[in-house]
């Protein structure tokens, strides 16, 4: 028998050959998305995995330098809305540990880059960004110290004694290897799993029914085999090589096509993040599972299609009639929704919403279980109203077999679902943090110097001296004891917490809490009992940050609002009419923070290189801490939607993989459902019914089942998008609506979904015409 299946397979006319090939390609397009997505998560995993040598926790440095290690100085810097991750490093020994992706440390007056920064080096003017790190160029960083090629980096050399001289400089004599702690890594690992299912479900529907092509004309040869002596163990061994054979070639063929298309993949940003080519790719294993795993997958859809029928010596004798879905199936749709609002009730404004997870995979299994009802539901409605022959036939033979008819329209259902969650929260969100106090001080640059005495006022004079900047100066005062003893900040803005920052009151980042009464005048350093002074007619040039009260020249405040990450709480008011006047002069304070507003990117990086070369550092404290290099506001609101978009973009990409393997199922649903009723549909042609209402049955067929999941999906995802969004933005916020790339994103599929419907209706024109009433 296996002899004989793979003859009536490989060489038995034109029909097998095309539902072969049919068969083929569909499988095809589904493992090469699905190794596709494998790949870019494989690429995360050994990002996220990578060990972080930034990360190091050294000590502080003894009184006499060791002879053993080296010293470190860890800081962050921007340039053009990227990070620039920035080591200062000096040998202490010949034992020294010798950083990843480089042979030997710099010496003094050298450096290493990475090639992304090197490449700008040699392009961007040196008073924008070159003339941030002393001494010469010898070499590049390797892949083992970066987290991927477009990453700036740069070890720069010291002198023991130079780098020793700057603030926040440690001892260290071991370099970490572990991962970065990252908080949003397991947010995003969460979505790369949906991603997958996302894709990897709809390509199982994909396989299934490209294997079930043409099931009828297929059991009609059967009945002719069983005619002629064969058992029905013998038609099950010849269905199962039919489907193991095209689902194999169809699973090297898509890892032929992968392989072909990885360099353009790799060499891209899918989702928002460029990974090194040589992770982009799937484990070896992952390649042996899908070769061996797809055709087993086509083994037991074809053998379950068989299940229910009898194949006889005089034909198909006995079908059994699918069993009419039942309220049963909503209820794994109604507990999914249920876990979910229990997630969302415990999940708070911190946390990255992990508790919601279990109830969306299990709405989405839900919304898979319920399908065939809601079809049946509708295919009974349209069937009530129907007034013509066109609606009548599609309805009743929707309601006959809902499952068939939803099985095609799966993974457009799960498409939809995500993309509307996606489309609804992400750019509310991004909006919420977008205020319009945002928006117009967007250019204006903040930086915790942490300066006192004349290198402040050579400081304020070398910024002001640059064309197209404005220069802003904030200044550190003691307070008196009493207040000095107070509780600290006071919050600007009703019903903020006191000195709220962009991680439950983290100042710049550094993990300090400005509302302890302590001001942060540079990482690590702060004046217990202190406040910050600002000039009222700084004020007035920064008058969405607030205003003094009449008549006073300067004013002392305790709100660290502004010093913070979160575009909530750092555009709010930092200053307000009921600020205690300062009554000193300024000159003489310590200079705490700047700001600076820009007329151009060109100004933004001449200043801020200004300040990485004659001010301290904004150096980190030890692994799990933030540095906060000098940036603008904008550049703050970017950091924080770039992570919405970034999961905007994931989900996006999953969607669109999901409607490519939507759309192939869909077409060959629909390819095979004509030549299973080629007969009927002749036979109704030849009594007498048009070729339009042909048409329109095959149309109405795939259209209400697509029209009831879409509906579905959508209204089910933004009634929990909007539960969400309730539930976590602040009081008073608008309800979240759908944006443009959504309707266009949704609107592309379901177009593509009727476009793939109209080409088969040509076929159904030639197949049922009057020559072919002879079938036999």
């Amino acid at each position: 028998m296996l002899r004989l299946g793979l003859r009536l397979t490989l060489r038995s006319g034109r029909e097998a050959f095309v539902r072969l090939a049919v068969t083929t390609a569909a499988v095809a397009v589904g493992v090469a998305l699905l190794l596709g997505v494998l790949a870019e998560f494989h690429a995360f995993q050994a990002q996220s995995n990578q060990p972080c040598w930034a990360c190091t926790s050294g000590d502080p440095v003894p009184s006499t330098l060791p002879a053993s290690g080296e010293l470190w100085n860890n800081s962050v810097d921007f340039y053009q809305g990227q990070t620039l991750t920035r080591l200062g490093v000096a040998a202490l020994g010949a034992d020294a540990p010798v950083l990843p992706g480089i042979s030997r440390l710099p010496a003094a007056g050298q450096y290493y880059a990475s090639p992304a920064l090197a490449a700008l080096l040699r392009t961007v003017p040196a008073d924008e960004l070159g003339d941030r790190f002393p001494g010469t160029m010898i070499g590049t960083i390797g892949a083992a110290g970066l987290t991927g090629p477009g990453q700036l980096a740069v070890y720069v050399g010291y002198p023991p004694t130079a780098l020793n001289a700057i603030d926040g400089t440690q001892w260290v004599t071991r370099i970490a290897t572990a991962p970065a702690a990252e908080v949003f890594t397991p947010f995003f690992r969460y979505a790369f799993g949906f991603g997958l299912l996302a894709v990897l479900f709809p390509m199982l529907v994909l396989i299934s029914t490209a294997t079930r092509l043409a099931a009828s004309r297929r059991e009609e040869r059967f009945a002719a085999l069983r005619l002629v002596g064969g058992t029905p163990a013998d038609i099950r061994m010849i269905a199962a090589v039919e489907s193991v054979v095209s689902a194999f070639f169809g699973a090297v063929l898509g890892v032929m096509i992968w392989l072909l298309v990885q360099p353009l993949v790799a060499g891209g940003a899918l989702i928002g993040t460029q990974y090194f080519s040589s992770t982009v790719t799937p484990a070896a294993w992952e390649y042996a599972a899908i070769v061996v795993g797809v055709p087993v997958i086509a083994l037991v859809a074809a053998l379950v299609s068989l299940r229910r029928v009898q194949i006889s010596p005089l034909g198909v004798s006995r079908r059994a009639t699918p069993k009419r879905p039942t309220l049963w199936r909503l209820i794994v749709l109604a507990l999914g929704v249920a876990v979910y609002l229990y997630g969302l009730s415990v999940t708070s404004h911190q946390s990255i919403g992990a508790a919601t997870y279990p109830g969306l995979l299990l709405t989405m299994v839900g919304l898979v279980v319920a399908g065939p009802w809601f079809t049946w539901a509708t295919a009974r409605l349209f069937g009530s109203m129907s007034r013509g022959a066109a609606l009548l036939l599609a309805s009743r033979r929707l309601a006959d077999n809902p499952k068939a008819a939803f099985r095609s329209v799966t993974g457009l259902v799960l498409a939809v679902f995500l993309g509307t969650m996606v489309g609804a929260l992400v750019p509310a969100v991004n909006a919420t943090e977008a205020s319009p106090t945002n928006t117009s001080i967007s250019n204006v640059l903040l930086d915790q110097v942490g300066m006192s005495g004349p290198a402040a006022t050579r400081l304020l004079g070398g910024l002001s001296a640059i064309g197209g900047a404005s220069v802003y100066p904030f200044y550190t005062a003691s307070l008196p004891a009493a207040a000095a003893a107070g509780t600290g900040g006071r919050g600007s803005g009703p019903g903020r917490p006191a000195g709220k920052g962009g991680n439950g009151g983290n100042v710049g980042g550094n993990g300090n809490n400005r509302s302890g009464g302590g001001v942060q005048i540079g990482p690590g350093k702060a004046l217990a009992g202190g406040a910050t002074v600002v000039s009222c007619a700084v004020m007035r040039e920064l008058a969405v940050l607030g205003q003094c009260a009449p008549g006073v020249a300067a004013v002392q405040t305790q709100d660290g609002s502004m010093f913070g990450d979160n575009p909530l709480y750092n555009t709010q008011p930092f200053v307000s009419a009921s600020d205690p006047a300062y009554r000193g002069s300024l000159a003489g304070l310590p200079l705490q923070a700047v700001l600076v507003r820009v007329n151009s990117a060109a100004t933004l990086e001449r200043v801020r290189t200004y300040l990485a070369v004659n001010a301290p550092p904004q150096v980190s404290v030890g692994q799990g801490q933030s540095p906060t290099p000098p940036r603008t506001f904008g550049e703050t609101l970017q950091i924080r939607t770039q992570r919405a978009d970034t999961l905007e973009n994931l989900v996006y990409a999953a969607v669109a993989l999901t409607l490519i393997v939507a759309g192939c199922s869909l077409a060959v649903a629909v390819g095979g459902g004509l030549v299973d009723r080629k007969r009927p549909f002749t036979l109704l042609r030849v009594s007498g019914t048009g070729v339009g209402v042909l048409s329109a049955v095959v149309l109405l067929e795939a259209a209400v089942p697509l029209a009831a999941a879409t509906v579905l999906a959508a209204g089910i995802a933004y009634g929990t998008s909007v539960l969400a969004f309730v539930r976590l933005a602040p009081a008073g916020t608008a309800i979240p609506q759908l944006g443009h790339d959504y309707y266009a994103l949704m609107g592309a599929g379901l177009v593509i979904a009727f476009g793939v419907i109209a080409v088969t209706l040509p076929l159904l024109r030639r197949m049922t015409l009057p020559g072919n009433v002879r079938f036999e």
